[in-house]
């Protein structure tokens, strides 16, 4: 028996808005001059105390004045004093004279005319130039100093001393008297800023609850068994992401049951192929033996018949060849090895496939500007990598072209994609959801258990192969193998 639901949480978040907003307004109206003082009070200790700070910015800011101004004239007193600068030297080494501050020196004769200057480039507009004039001897002759100042200091100054007096008079008006009619307005400013939290409560409750209400819908379909029943909630806050969470979990969870009922079904081809290999397998000798025996054992003189035993003995030969090799391809799916992970170089893998001298001239590598290291079991990955890329140049040879297949691999946060482009024909729109069934092939030759077997092993690998929705761009058709990235516990070492 399902429990009795109680009140909605929309109710619940606005009840509680309400009460949250209501009883300090009601406190408040009968309170309100002790409020109002105790307000007044607090206010204007806390502007004191901020006055008292910028008072002490504004001495800081005078210091900075005066500091300035006497390192100013002590760096042109001092430069006054140097023989080449009093000599007029036209070969004086102005430019070394040069700081951070300093930005030009010019020595100027008596009648204003430059005898030599040195400048450097303005820092920049938070900048501004401060000259300073400062004779040299007693012939009239100037050292002309450009200094670098702060180009709103003195604006600040002026601003923070504005600020400090507009402090003072609001703290006196505070002190002496409250305004005429604060009780009122208090009390109309707090009703209005409750309505106003109550209505927001109750469309922002409604917003929660509603999506809430969207996300609980969404389970319980999936409950039910709609797998593909997905939640939409627009916007890009936390429950936007909180739904986009719980989609992927779903898309998740759909590509790991698919995986486990592709897995099961393969669990039992393995099976028939086991016993299948072991069915079959067993009589072939006999029957060839029995064959040769009787080849051998005819020494009557009838040519035509003795070609027809021959004839015979060849097609009972080219047949039982042939079924051992399905004998071996049903062994080979009935006894996949186990995968053993390790840390492995991608590229190294892959760039392996080239030393096939069948695959060398159509096979193409697009690898990352860095390398990607998987956890993997290479000859099980290789297995994978090298009949994909098999399977794309007998497509490309069937079409008619050069049979080229490109494979380029990049890495995202946590895993590696693996794409193998063909310039195939594609695969037909009818192939294309069972074109990993064992047995089931597109090509004129062939037993349709590689792509089964390659898929099983990515699978295995904690991955997945997949066929591309779009075609490649060399034409064909497009496989993608993903594969999560190596963990933090493996090393290279």
């Amino acid at each position: 028996m399902k429990p009795k639901r109680g009140a909605s949480l929309q109710w619940k978040l606005t009840v509680g808005l309400v009460l949250i907003v209501v009883v300090p307004l009601a406190v408040s109206y009968f309170l309100i001059d002790q409020i109002g003082k105790v307000a007044a009070n607090f206010a204007a200790g806390e502007a004191d105390t901020h006055v008292v700070v910028m008072d002490k910015a504004l001495g800081v800011y005078r210091d900075l004045f005066v500091t300035t101004k006497n390192y100013q004239a002590e760096v042109a007193d001092r430069l006054a004093h140097r023989p080449d600068l009093l000599a007029l030297a036209p070969d004086a080494d102005l430019d070394s004279l040069l700081t951070d501050t300093l930005r030009g020196v010019a020595l100027l004769r008596a009648d204003g005319t430059v005898v030599k200057e040195a400048n450097r480039p303005p820092t920049g507009p938070q900048w501004r130039d401060k000259v300073l004039d400062q004779p040299l001897g007693t012939d009239g002759a100037t050292l002309r100093l450009t200094f670098e100042v702060p180009a709103t200091l003195q604006d600040n100054y002026q601003e923070l001393k504005s600020q400090v007096d507009t402090s003072r008079q609001v703290i006196t008006q505070v002190r002496n008297a409250l305004p005429e009619g604060y009780r009122t307005a208090f009390f109309v400013m707090m009703a209005l800023a409750g309505l106003a939290a109550v209505a927001f409560g109750f469309v922002a409750s409604t917003l929660v609850t509603r999506r809430i209400a969207a996300l609980v819908t969404t389970a319980r379909k999936v409950s039910d068994g709609h797998l593909d029943a997905r939640v939409e909630l627009r916007g890009k806050d936390e429950m936007a992401e909180l739904g986009d969470a719980f989609n992927t979990m779903l898309d998740d969870l759909a590509q790991t049951r698919s995986q486990i009922e592709y897995l099961q079904r393969i669990g039992m081809w393995q099976d028939v192929a086991r016993r299948l290999a072991h069915e079959i397998k067993n009589p072939l000798t006999p029957i060839q033996l029995a064959v040769q025996q009787t080849v051998s054992a005819y020494k009557g003189d009838d040519a035509k018949f003795k070609r027809l035993l021959t004839d015979t003995k060849e097609i009972v030969e080219e047949e039982i060849e042939g079924l051992r090799r399905l004998v071996d391809t049903f062994r080979t799916l009935g006894q996949l090895p186990k995968v053993e992970k390790h840390p492995i170089e991608l590229a190294e893998v892959i760039e392996e496939l080239k030393l096939d001298p069948t695959f060398a001239t159509s096979l193409e590598l697009d690898p990352p500007a860095n390398p990607v290291t998987v956890r993997a079991d290479k000859l099980l990955l290789k297995r994978v990598l090298a009949n994909l890329v098999e399977n794309g140049i007998h497509a490309g040879a069937d079409a008619g072209g050069s049979g080229k297949v490109v494979v380029t691999w990049r890495a995202s946060t946590d895993s590696v994609a693996i794409t193998v482009d063909d310039s195939g024909k594609g695969v037909p729109d009818d192939a294309r959801e069972k074109i990993f069934e064992p047995y089931v092939t597109t090509k004129t030759t062939g037993t349709g258990l590689g792509l089964a077997i390659a898929r099983t092993i990515a699978i295995e690998h904690g991955g997945e192969l997949a066929l591309a929705t779009e075609r490649a761009p060399t034409g064909g058709a497009r496989f993608v193998i993903t594969l999560p990235l190596r963990g933090p516990e493996a090393s290279l070492a």
